[in-house]
């Protein structure tokens, strides 16, 4: 579910322009600054972000073959 929530968000900020993206990035360090706990969440966040996986090319490779396969599968537009 977080994963999902993320990648929505991602999605939304991307569809942002270069203004409308820095006013969303200045608005996050407001409410961070807000926020007393800030610094020892921040530094638990960002080692929580290290210890993520990331893909390799042949793991991108073997998913993007799969998702090929699979759109074989979809219907046909009416």
């Amino acid at each position: 579910m977080y994963l999902c929530f993320m990648n929505e968000l991602l999605l939304k900020y991307n569809l942002l322009d270069t203004d409308a993206r820095k006013e969303v990035r200045d608005l996050l360090d407001l409410l961070l600054s807000r926020n007393k706990h800030t610094n020892s969440d921040l530094s638990l966040y960002k080692k929580k972000m290290l210890t993520i996986s990331t893909w390799s090319e042949e793991d991108i490779d073997e998913v993007s073959e799969v998702q090929k396969k699979l759109n074989q599968w979809l219907p046909k537009e009416w």
